[in-house]
């Protein structure tokens, strides 16, 4: 067998998880894609995955192979794709993670405009609120709210854009409840926090005299923009979260922004994906469409 073919199998069952996924993926049968891992464990002499009848997991000799043949792999991809005749066209699949809330709306409309651009393209989109590494995930690109903590020289992280976030409530509530006219008049208010600030109980704002810091507390803490949305939207409490998440209840007059003279601080998005990508013509063309298109389309504001 061709021991290229037998490497690239193996980095599919790898990132897939399973044979099955894998095959598919590949455009094979389950057992020509068993075949292929077995002549390269023999060639080896080396078992590179413990299996089961529903899954496989990574040996240390399997994760080791597959950290050195993935950038390998993505190093011929790349080679391959610069000697073709179209070698500047973004082509092939595209394998992004971003966090369940984002690619509820933006990153979803995103992706669909970025396919009609480049129609050689296949775009593999998976949303998972679980911190990402792309490179032990087999992820091409994994999309971050905020830099991702402790990326190290192996990840590059690209801006895409800010996200502003402001505090608001349903008219309802600020009727029953008293309008806030100071930071600190939160410490008395029913507080909805979105679980992907670094201190949910701690809101930071930032006035003409500098920041203030206010310990708030309130019946709901979560990741979730829908929960927080209607939660808002039914007057149980201010919340703290993306105004891109309130723009519709904003502008129909569902919600009305509190304290808006205060600023909070904002959150930046950025694309982060192996260090030996950077030159690859989808990953460029992602993080240079998906720039111009959150910046034309106001997600950040």
């Amino acid at each position: 067998m061709d021991r290229f073919e037998n490497t690239r199998v193996f980095a599919a069952v790898v990132e897939a998880g399973n044979f099955t996924a894998a095959a598919e993926r590949l455009g094979i049968s389950r057992a020509a894609a068993s075949k292929h891992v077995l002549a390269l464990e023999e060639r080896l002499s080396a078992r590179l995955l413990n299996r089961t009848t529903r899954r496989v997991s990574v040996t240390e000799a399997g994760r080791a192979f597959y950290e050195q043949c993935r950038r390998i792999l993505a190093d011929l991809e790349e080679a391959e794709r610069s000697a073709g005749e179209l070698h500047n066209e973004p082509r092939g699949e595209l394998r992004i993670i971003a966090p369940t809330n984002f690619g509820l709306a933006e990153i979803g409309a995103a992706i669909t405009d970025l396919v009609l651009a480049y129609p050689r393209l296949r775009i593999n989109l998976t949303l998972n609120d679980r911190v990402t590494d792309p490179i032990e995930e087999g992820y091409d690109i994994a999309i971050s709210v905020g830099r991702p903590r402790g990326t190290s020289s192996s990840l590059i992280a690209r801006k895409l854009n800010t996200s502003r976030r402001i505090l608001c409530a349903a008219p309802d509530y600020l009727a029953r409840r008293g309008t806030p006219r100071h930071p600190e008049d939160l410490a008395q208010h029913a507080c909805l926090t979105y679980s992907y600030l670094d201190t949910p109980d701690e809101w930071h704002l930032i006035g003409n005299d500098g920041e203030r810091v206010v310990k708030v507390s309130g019946p709901i803490v979560t990741s979730h923009r829908e929960v927080l949305k209607t939660a808002t939207v039914r007057g149980l409490g201010i919340a703290y979260g993306p105004v891109i998440f309130f723009r519709d209840d904003l502008n129909a007059g569902r919600v009305i922004e509190v304290l808006p003279k205060f600023k909070l601080p904002e959150a930046t998005i950025y694309a982060v994906y192996p260090a030996g990508q950077q030159r690859s013509a989808k990953v460029l063309a992602f993080n240079d469409f998906m720039t111009r298109y959150f910046a034309a389309a106001g997600v950040g504001g």
